[in-house]
């Protein structure tokens, strides 16, 4: 069974844990960067160095799965989360 849930961790960017009952718990986690964090619902019009002094007027209301950064960073064009002073 560990042998099991070692393979299935390397896959898809999951990890997967077996419980007491022997059982495998999946536990979505991604890798992402400083000042970062992995959402389930993040906007697909994030703002980002170069577009966060005039940003989208229309932006579609869907949610996409993926990183985010927190509060007060942006993306820069490597997907890294800065300050704005940083773009």
């Amino acid at each position: 069974m560990f042998v099991l849930a070692l393979c299935l961790a390397s896959m898809n960017n999951k990890r997967y844990t077996i419980n007491n009952s022997y059982d495998i718990a999946i536990v979505y986690t991604s890798a992402c960067g400083s000042n970062a964090i992995y959402t389930d619902c993040a906007s697909p019009c994030a703002p980002t160095c170069e577009n966060y002094q005039n940003p989208p007027k229309l932006c579609p209301r869907i949610c996409i799965k993926g990183c985010k950064c927190i509060n007060g960073y942006i993306f820069n064009n490597n997907s890294d989360c800065v300050l704005p002073s940083e773009c």
